[in-house]
């Protein structure tokens, strides 16, 4: 906490050099009609109301940008109440461009933030800290450099044996084949440390100091993108990913304290590895006018989870799952009056060995952005 502290004051410390500033401030409130909320067999459905507030200030120099900036959200869920909860963090960034046409960057930053739940799921309460640092370099005039690390920390304040430090390394270059095609190729490298031991005796358990020095799990991610585009206003991309866990210590939550998939604690992408597919087509229906469609599907082989049948009895060493998805965005300005209005319908079938997460949802969201 102390380190971000720091990175904090100085970036404001630099920002007070600059006389001029731009407040930022946007807000949004988006209302979706979800059939299957925790994305599970159980099929509990209720319409999700979230407000957002983004506001912050930014000190612009000739080759230098600093950010400092307030993300709030609130989300309420009509038929579970109970899952009702709010976050907000607190970011800084400072930017530094140079090169001889100011190409090239190097970016760093850090935030705080929390997430507030309550009744029951006060249990998922928990507070996070982040610093980061990238750059990007211009190899040629057709291939772009960029790298980046991570360190994220996050701290449980009653599940403590899942609170966490991360450390993620990544690595890319993007190149323009031909005026209209790029290729991005990305490696990135993560590793995650729990902050406390298991209970349990275990013949692969680290014990004493090497606890705090080896990893508990550590994943490499190969990453692959084509952008094409076909005309003025039509584009795709197509983007093949693959995650291999080289350390398979993962923690996953025990179904006491309830059943949700997609959430870090129930579905750490950590806790599985795969081949990820996706296409996605982005049209330009007018000038202020946006339509995306992308769909994909995912492969999950768990590390070290089991699969169980609906009586809760053992079906497999290893849950597998097959995840297929369709989203719909159409995404509408109206720059006179600043505002924006998108929908966008989202569509996943889940297949897998364990029943309680064998399961289709749909949801339907209209939002509304509003700049101050």
């Amino acid at each position: 906490m102390k380190q971000l502290h720091r990175i904090t004051l100085a970036l404001l410390l630099l920002a007070g050099q600059q006389l001029f500033g731009q407040i930022n401030a946007h807000a949004s409130v988006s209302s979706m009609a979800d059939d299957n909320v925790n994305n599970n067999a159980q099929n509990l459905k209720s319409n999700v109301t979230s407000f957002m507030f983004t506001g912050g200030y930014d000190w612009e120099a000739e080759k230098t940008l600093t950010r400092l900036f307030y993300d709030g959200t609130f989300t309420y869920y009509e038929s579970l109440l109970e899952r009702t909860n709010h976050q907000h963090s607190v970011t800084a960034e400072f930017t530094q461009w140079y090169g001889d046409d100011d190409q090239h960057s190097i970016q760093a930053g850090g935030f705080i933030g929390t997430a507030i739940n309550r009744d029951a799921y006060t249990l998922f309460d928990h507070s996070m800290l982040s610093v980061f640092i990238n750059s990007k370099y211009f190899l040629s005039d057709r291939l772009i450099n960029k790298t980046g690390y991570t360190l994220r920390s996050v701290s449980f304040s009653v599940l403590d044996d899942f609170s966490y430090t991360e450390h993620a390394l990544f690595g890319q270059l993007a190149f323009a084949a031909v005026p209209t095609t790029t290729i991005i190729v990305q490696a990135d490298l993560g590793s995650k440390f729990y902050s406390t031991t298991p209970s349990m005796s275990s013949a692969s358990m680290r014990k004493g100091v090497m606890s705090s020095l080896m990893p508990s799990v550590t994943q490499t991610i190969g990453t692959v993108k084509i952008g094409q585009g076909i005309t003025d206003n039509i584009g795709i991309s197509i983007t093949e990913r693959y995650q291999l866990n080289l350390q398979k210590q993962t923690r996953y939550l025990s179904s006491e304290y309830g059943f949700i998939s997609d959430d870090e604690l129930f579905d750490d992408h950590y806790g599985y590895e795969g081949l990820h597919s996706n296409a996605t087509v982005t049209a330009l229906l007018s000038e202020t006018t946006t339509l995306k469609v992308s769909g994909g599907i995912q492969n999950k082989l768990y590390s070290s989870l089991a699969a169980f049948d609906v009586n809760g009895n053992y079906a497999a060493g290893q849950r597998s799952d097959e995840r297929s998805y369709l989203n719909i965005t159409l995404l509408k300005r109206f720059d006179e009056q600043g505002i924006s209005v998108k929908g966008s319908i989202d569509r996943i079938q889940n297949s897998s060995n364990d029943a309680l997460y064998h399961y289709n949802n749909t949801a339907v969201t209209l939002e509304l952005g509003i700049p101050f």
